[in-house]
């Protein structure tokens, strides 16, 4: 993913804000997937401790 530098004066086009919006919202929806992946990925690395500590 590219990134944009803007300054002070620059504004979006509607066009361009709704591109830029639509882009970030699936970014976010990917970073919140893999959020979930990784949080689920976690609690089994925790549970497998606790169990180990348990014997």
């Amino acid at each position: 993913m590219g990134f944009i530098k803007f300054t002070k004066g620059t504004s979006l086009s509607d066009k361009d804000r709704k591109a830029l919006q639509k882009l970030l919202g699936a970014e976010k929806k990917k970073l919140q997937s893999a959020l979930k992946d990784v949080d689920a990925s976690l609690s089994v690395l925790v549970k497998s401790k606790k169990a180990k500590k348990k014997k």
